[in-house]
């Protein structure tokens, strides 16, 4: 079947007939295999492709891709007549086509996520795409989802090595050495998979190599083998902040975890890091869904596995696209999600009463805490020997009017204390913030917060950058008028560095 790149062209700022002609001049200079990789690669883009950019080399990358891909001894070969591809090497070569195109500027998922991506004022990093772990609610399952089937059912693929990552992360505008907290493959796979593993090392290799002391943050559903918390636990460079993620889920909720013998391995892993103190690990115990995983012997057993660890990070359920229908596909009840935009999560304050009163009933001394920043920064804490301020100030934030307090003060009181009042940030510390990530902006520093002005717009992503380096309150506004970063009220006159 003939090619149809006219959708293509049009969104690479490329003449039709000449990209015709590439294609065709490219793919007679190919083996076989590489022949049938590079058609599909460019039906895959043509689906795929979202967004306009001039993109001279999208051909050239594809006739990269598909040598890459075609020449792996790992991936799966061109099965029957030659002409159809297995479906292993297709769904590796459509997660590394669509990174192909997301660096090219052709393609934007919903969730922006990069192999660099700065969220919640940290900085993570995803040299993978694509997870069997099986969880009905990931926030990444629907991608390419009318076209390609590959995130939840495909092994994980990597699509850019840990060394081009890891440089990319020193240039990035919002690192900082020493002090940015960087996260691992939280956004596209999970860290201990099988597949995934040794990625995880390398990236850890690499850092260690670096010396730059950032904090690390890892996530896992997963068990950790013996010999991972070695490997852990001898890096000296930086701080490893492990999250053992168990939410008593059953197996058509999240697919990998349920069976007794997985939980038994993750028991294990908490069993093993009690006898290594320089590894700081927390219960992460989310999401809990009403009718899924909400039952007081469900809550009980979650409790229980997180209790020697001493801190339980609880939360609910963020709504993802075509959720109801893949919920109901599995024989579960329809969930209910957070009605509005961003990152709320429906999270019932009578399912956290029952939590509270289970965790009571049995004993437990453990700290409850419900946000990962509060997590990290209890962690951090307790190694230090002192409380320190939390990391996206999330204290202060609650006393603004309309935000629904993320704080539940179930910290010791120092811990309480240190969140709710933070050093004042000093001016030169401010300012050489904003110089160091590049951020054009003038500034105030009162008592609840730092106001940003600045000429243009400010991401998110700048002011939460801002806000965790300082672990301080920011409230952006800029000059042509109300930014949707700053909370109503809030949008003061500023003088220069003052």
């Amino acid at each position: 079947m003939a090619l149809d790149l006219e959708r293509l062209a049009e969104r690479a700022g490329l003449d039709s007939g000449g990209l015709l002609r590439r294609f065709e001049e490219d793919e007679a200079a190919l083996s076989g295999q590489e022949r049938v990789v590079f058609k599909a690669a460019m039906e895959i883009a043509d689906k795929a492709v979202n967004r306009s950019a001039t993109a001279p080399t999208l051909v050239a990358r594809l006739v990269e891709l598909a040598r890459s891909v075609a020449g792996d001894p790992a991936a799966r070969r061109v099965r029957g007549d030659g002409t159809v591809l297995g479906t292993g090497l297709r769904r590796t070569l459509s997660a590394r086509t669509l990174h192909v195109l997301s660096e090219l500027g052709l393609y934007e998922d919903i969730n922006s996520v990069a192999p660099v991506w700065p969220h919640a004022g940290m900085l993570i990093l995803n040299p993978m795409l694509g997870c069997s772990f099986g969880c009905v609610y990931c926030f990444r399952a629907d991608e390419q989802r009318e076209s390609v089937d590959w995130f939840l059912n495909g092994r994980p693929t990597q699509v850019i090595e840990e060394e081009a990552v890891i440089e990319r992360l020193e240039r990035h505008p919002l690192f900082i050495p020493g002090l940015t907290q960087i996260g691992l493959h939280t956004a596209t796979t999970e860290p201990f998979l099988p597949q995934v593993r040794e990625s995880t090392f390398r990236l850890l290799d690499l850092l260690e190599e670096r010396g730059w002391g950032n904090d690390v943050m890892i996530i896992t559903k997963h068990f950790v083998r013996d010999k991972d918390v070695e490997r852990l636990s001898g890096y000296r460079s930086f701080q490893i902040m492990l999250f053992l993620t168990h939410n008593a889920a059953p197996a058509e909720m999240e697919t990998m975890g349920a069976a007794p013998g997985f939980l038994a391995r993750k028991q294990r892993t908490v069993e093993l890091l009690a006898g290594h103190p320089r590894l700081l690990a927390a219960h992460y115990y989310r999401p809990i869904v009403p009718g899924w995983n909400d039952g007081d012997e469900q809550i009980a057993e979650a409790l229980s596995f997180g209790e020697p660890l001493g801190l339980t990070v609880i939360g609910g359920l963020k709504g993802v696209p075509h959720l109801p229908e893949s919920s109901l596909r599995r024989g579960l009840s329809l969930p209910v999600v957070a009605k509005g935009a961003g990152e709320e999560k429906h999270f019932p304050d009578e399912l956290v009463g029952r939590i509270l009163t289970v965790h009571r009933r049995l004993g437990l001394t453990s700290t409850i805490v419900g946000d990962q920043s509060c997590g990290l920064t209890v962690m951090l804490s307790r190694d230090r020997g002192t409380a320190v301020p939390n990391v996206e100030a999330v204290k202060m934030y609650d006393s603004v009017p309309g935000r629904r307090p993320k704080c539940m003060a179930l910290c010791p009181a120092d811990q309480l204390a240190a969140c709710g009042h933070p050093p004042v940030p000093e001016p030169d510390t401010v300012r050489s913030v904003l110089a160091r990530t590049g951020i054009p902006a003038s500034f105030r520093i009162s008592a609840d917060g730092v106001r940003l002005r600045s000429a243009r717009p400010l991401s998110v992503h700048e002011t939460e950058s801002v806000a965790a380096h300082l672990r301080f309150a920011v409230f952006a506004q800029h000059d042509s008028g109300h930014n949707p970063n700053s909370p109503s009220g809030l949008e003061e006159d500023m003088c220069d560095d003052h």
